[in-house]
């Protein structure tokens, strides 16, 4: 049996991921499926999600069915209402509901579960119990797309996170300006995945790029993957968002983002004059 965790920066491709491996035969993908633990007890967490992750499987060889976050009862590739011309905040579109699955699945289906937060900040704690991959986006673009949803991270805050991590906690609350939490929050995640091996973190650029063979490692699956890729530039992307103090406020966190992207610095300065 191949049960594989995905999480990722938030608005970094997590859900496009799941949408893309939904398309594979023997493959199922569930989108933040679970009621998140927030009770801080790391140990208690992460037995939490293996239970729920082999419940889930049992589940769905038994009935065809899995919970997941849906856009009109389909497990879609974006969250979100798209951009708003007037740059005004984009407002979820999601529903937690049970999904018929209808394809055949043998024993050793391939069954992936997303979580950014939780995922994310147990990470290592997980990586013993079960394979995990994360997604990372370039920071403007993914910072960008923060500034422009409904949820936390909208104010620099990733709840779940903070209740596994209070230092994390500590250091967003002495931060009053929205914008510097938002890049501390994305420079610990970026810290974090420093730490994990390096094929488990893969680019949301080079997902885009090639979902077949970027995925290839979480699939297994040789086949050509089929999918609509958007690829968008940030400054049409994302009207209203100020990506010059953006671009200029990120430039803090290169040493950080270099290992992902050798060329960071170098990519923020079409942006600086914004």
């Amino acid at each position: 049996m191949t049960t594989t965790l995905i999480t990722g920066i938030p608005r970094s491709g997590t859900t496009f991921v799941c949408a893309c491996l939904n398309t594979l035969p023997n493959c199922v993908a569930l989108a933040e499926p679970m009621s998140v633990p927030q009770h801080g007890d790391i140990d208690c967490a992460v037995d939490e999600i293996c239970r729920f992750a082999e419940a889930t499987r049992s589940r769905l060889l038994a009935e065809g069915m899995g919970p997941s976050m849906t856009v009109n009862e389909v497990i879609t590739d974006n969250f979100f209402e798209d951009a708003k011309a007037d740059g005004g905040v984009r407002l979820g579109l999601t529903r937690m509901a049970d999904v018929k699955i209808d394809k055949p699945l043998t024993m050793d289906f391939r069954l992936f579960i997303k979580h950014p937060a939780i995922f994310t900040v147990l990470a290592q704690h997980l990586l013993g119990r079960l394979p995990l991959y994360a997604i990372v986006r370039h920071p403007l673009a993914a910072v960008a797309s923060w500034q422009t949803v409904d949820t936390a991270v909208r104010n620099g805050r990733l709840p779940v996170a903070e209740a596994f991590a209070p230092e994390l906690r500590e250091t967003l609350d002495r931060i009053l300006d929205p914008l510097h939490r938002q890049v501390a929050l994305v420079r610990w995640i970026f810290q974090l995945y420093r730490s994990l091996p390096r094929g488990c973190v893969l680019t949301y650029e080079s997902i885009v790029r090639d979902p077949g063979a970027a995925l290839r490692p979480l699939s297994g699956s040789a086949m050509p993957l089929v999918y609509p890729v958007r690829s968008f530039d940030p400054r049409t992307r994302y009207p209203g968002v100020d990506l010059a103090s953006l671009a200029r406020a990120l430039l803090a966190i290169e040493a950080d983002v270099e290992p992902f992207y050798p060329d960071f610095a170098a990519s923020l300065r079409p942006h600086l004059g914004a």
